[in-house]
């Protein structure tokens, strides 16, 4: 059956090839076809582009848009306060790789709804996050472990339908059109919704209008989209649409965090030795933290 799919596949992009070559000839005036075959041929570049090229004009456009907004008077973590009290978004100790409330910690400071996103894995004392075969998502500590809403909300984007991308340990890959994968996004307040990115196919127990609570389980950490290895891509934001909003310097409650024992085994940037103070008993978290709820709280079904 796999055979059978793939197939269509092929001949596609040997077709498209084709019509892309006959486009290159037309350029060159070598070709014999009429000028319908350039336009048409023309198509075909833009299948072989990676999808990272899309989604970098989708990103730089996204920015112009949320900077015209702003004004270039974007959210920091001095003049903005979280409407309400989030936790981390899963259940257990996990470390924080990237991430944090400034341009040095940064996921992607220059991707604004991405400016204070954070990656977080489950590392050992050995700086690994993985026991066994580098190639195998289970292998992976995170990997099919609960993730939680960080505060009471309503979901108002699901996608639960791609697969997981592969892994080897090194390199990043996107086996999917969506660089988020399966993810979540919930309003929590006006002006303030979180992103669950990455999530396990088919995992997610929520759908678009259901009111979650404060700790209850809405997915589980997987692989899709674009990514190097199993982790959860979590960030708060202005608005639903993750490429049009501002990133929020995102500050939790009720957290333990310490300093992770050999993290720097496995990254040599700039970490974090203790929380930043973000006033009302709140704290701002980075790279290098290892990090958890004071509780778990409460399982919901």
């Amino acid at each position: 059956m796999r055979i059978i799919l793939i197939i269509p596949r092929i001949l596609w992009t040997i077709g498209v090839a084709w019509l892309t070559f006959v486009d290159w000839l037309g350029l060159l005036d070598i070709s014999p076809f009429p000028p319908i075959f350039y336009l048409v041929g023309s198509l075909g570049v833009f299948v072989f582009l990676d999808v990272g090229f899309w989604i970098y004009i989708i990103q730089t456009a996204g920015n112009w848009v949320v900077r015209i907004k702003y004004r270039k008077k974007m959210p920091s973590k001095s003049d903005y306060g979280c409407k309400v009290d989030y936790i981390l978004p899963f259940n257990g100790e996990w470390t924080v790789f990237n991430g944090g409330a400034d341009a040095g910690m940064s996921h992607s400071w220059n991707i604004v709804s991405q400016r204070y996103a954070y990656d977080f894995i489950i590392m050992d004392n050995e700086g690994k996050s993985f026991d066994g075969d580098v190639k195998s998502l289970q292998s992976y500590y995170c990997y099919d472990k609960d993730i939680i809403a960080p505060a009471d909300g309503v979901v108002v984007k699901v996608s639960n339908k791609h697969r997981n991308s592969r892994v080897n340990g090194t390199k990043v890959f996107c086996d999917t059109w969506d660089i988020r994968g399966n993810f979540v996004i919930i309003k929590h307040a006006d002006g303030e919704f979180s992103v669950s990115a990455h999530l396990l196919p088919r995992s997610i127990t929520v759908r678009k209008g259901d009111e979650v609570k404060q700790g209850q389980i809405i997915g589980k950490c997987g692989n899709s989209g674009n990514t190097s290895e199993p982790h959860l891509h979590f960030q708060l934001q202005s608005s639903k649409s993750f490429f049009l909003s501002a990133g929020l310097p995102i500050s939790f409650v009720n957290i333990n965090a310490k300093e992770k024992v050999n993290y720097g085994l496995a990254d040599t940037r700039g970490m974090l030795k203790e929380v930043l103070d973000a006033g009302n008993g709140r704290v701002h978290i980075g790279r290098g933290l290892e990090v958890s709820n004071y509780t778990t709280g409460v399982e919901h079904e």
